[in-house]
């Protein structure tokens, strides 16, 4: 093959859009491809420096920075080309409106949870009703989450994700004023935030199946980091920036601004093309069946099964005590305001932000039970460092670790699970993972019951050994994850 000639380096396809984008790039040496190829240096010695044997010896005496320059460009391109890889699955148009719906939303989330959190403690100076308060959203979740799934499957996702987030966004100006107007009660947050937990049940399963309808399946692992990572940056921002609101305005133009984010997210899932699917007729005679039919078919895929059982020890043994705790740090720990308590939770989204540029520039991980299996031993290794800080300053770093493992284990859990699945089940399966997350309300019940008796730093102890020795029990029990590739 002569190395003059350029060779395209990548082909994309149309993957939901009804568009074909095609990115090319180049290999070969940096030289002028009408020379001939006994002045082009070849490629191996490019790669390593060193002068090309076969070609003309240059003249003793001669200068020698045009080689040089050559292998600086050869450099710059490869890193150029590295950093492109890290942000490849944005190159598809409607994996871009879905990161944005995921990104605004999620910038609604965590503003939430600051201002709940915040707002409960302030009103019943409580460990234990601060922490339930926080993980209450995830209980419609363990009730009714497949039937999420189910409508998932059978109509069409993104009017389905933008419903779910109008819903949410009216729920949250409905509470504003409560607020605003100071009628807030214990009872009113409670039933708030399980109001915002129904949408959950349908908002998860439809944003997950969404991404593997917008990029190609070698995307998988780099399009749900990077969705992630949409997730975690505003899991950096919001908490910061809800801190600082509510400092300065209180809780009620806070959750004002929220219900902004939830509207601008609906926008963008209404700007996602996907062409028109036959997904049958939804029929509440058999929508029992249908279910069985989900729930028989990941009985059948081991790794699947393996990974949804690991996935339920996070939001059981970790987030409870991260995440649902972390008021009650912040006030009888750290002895800080709402400002301290925002950048204890951007802390989190830090680590976020890191751990999902670390997975979205690896690209297609092998071994990907291993990598899940090992952040869940390294997010409880981290947890106990936490639980030791009694510093502001180093319990900063100690929560970045955290969710450093926390959204590597997320990320490459589902790329791992939507690229065994088939479509048809998409809805369904991702409901059936979020299950998982219906442990939160049961694990804010006994963090909050161990903080009320021991402490927020001795619950937190306990929680991070019993997370490391569950998940080697488990991978020593079960290898079918371990060994998934």
């Amino acid at each position: 093959m002569n190395v003059n000639e350029p060779q395209p380096l990548h082909r994309s396809e149309d993957h939901g859009g009804g568009e074909t984008e095609d990115v090319r790039g180049w290999t070969g040496p940096v030289a002028n491809h009408a020379s001939s190829s006994a002045e082009t240096p070849a490629p191996e010695a490019l790669a390593i420096g060193r002068p090309n044997p076969f070609s003309n010896p240059t003249p003793k005496g001669a200068p020698t920075s045009a080689p040089a320059a050559s292998s600086v460009r050869r450099r710059r391109k490869i890193r150029v080309q590295a950093a492109a890889h890290t942000f490849e699955s944005f190159k598809h148009r409607n994996f871009r409106f879905v990161w944005a719906s995921t990104f605004f939303s999620s910038g609604g989330f965590w503003l939430q949870q600051i201002v709940i959190g915040w707002l409960t403690y302030d009103i019943t100076q409580s460990a234990f009703l601060t922490t339930l308060a926080m993980g209450l959203d995830a209980l419609p979740i363990l009730f009714i989450g497949p039937m999420g799934g189910l409508l998932v499957d059978k109509l069409e996702r993104r009017l389905l994700l933008a419903g779910v987030l109008t819903y949410q966004a009216t729920i949250t100006l409905t509470f504003a004023v409560i607020v605003w107007t100071g009628m807030v009660e214990t009872p009113y947050i409670f039933a708030y935030i399980l109001m915002m937990g129904l949408a959950w049940v349908i908002l998860d399963p439809a944003r997950m199946s969404l991404i593997p309808n917008s990029v190609p399946k070698e995307n998988l692992v780099n399009a749900f980091a990077l969705n992630s990572l949409g997730f975690s940056a505003t899991r950096l921002a919001a908490p910061a920036m809800g801190g600082a609101v509510l400092a300065l305005v209180g809780p009620g133009p806070a959750l004002v601004i929220e219900a902004s984010l939830q509207l601008t997210a609906m926008a963008a899932a209404l700007s996602i093309r996907l062409p028109k699917v036959d997904r049958g007729t939804l029929k509440l005679s058999s929508a029992f069946n249908e279910l069985l039919e989900g729930a028989r078919y990941v009985k059948a895929q081991p790794v699947v099964l393996s990974a949804m059982i690991l996935g339920i020890l996070p939001p059981l043994i970790s987030f409870p005590y991260v995440s649902g705790l972390m008021p009650v740090f912040a006030a009888e720990v750290f002895y800080t305001g709402s400002v301290g308590l925002g950048l204890l939770m951007s802390s989190l989204g830090a680590g976020s932000v890191i751990g999902t540029l670390l997975l979205a520039s690896l690209g297609d991980v092998k071994r990907k039970g291993r990598l899940i299996t090992v952040a869940v031993v390294c997010t409880g290794c981290a947890m106990l460092g936490f639980s030791f800080v009694r510093s502001l300053a180093w319990a900063l770093p100690a929560l970045a670790l955290v969710s450093v493992g926390m959204m590597l284990f997320f990320a490459e859990t589902s790329a791992l699970i939507q690229s065994i699945v088939s479509d048809e089940f998409r809805g369904r399966v991702s409901s059936l993972y979020s299950l998982t997350f219906g442990a939160l309300p049961v694990g804010s019940f006994l963090a909050g019951s161990m903080a009320q008796k021991l402490g927020a730093p001795s619950a937190t102890l306990i929680a991070s050994v019993v997370l490391v020795s569950a998940a080697l029990m488990f991978t020593l029990w079960n290898r079918a994850l371990w060994r998934a590739g």
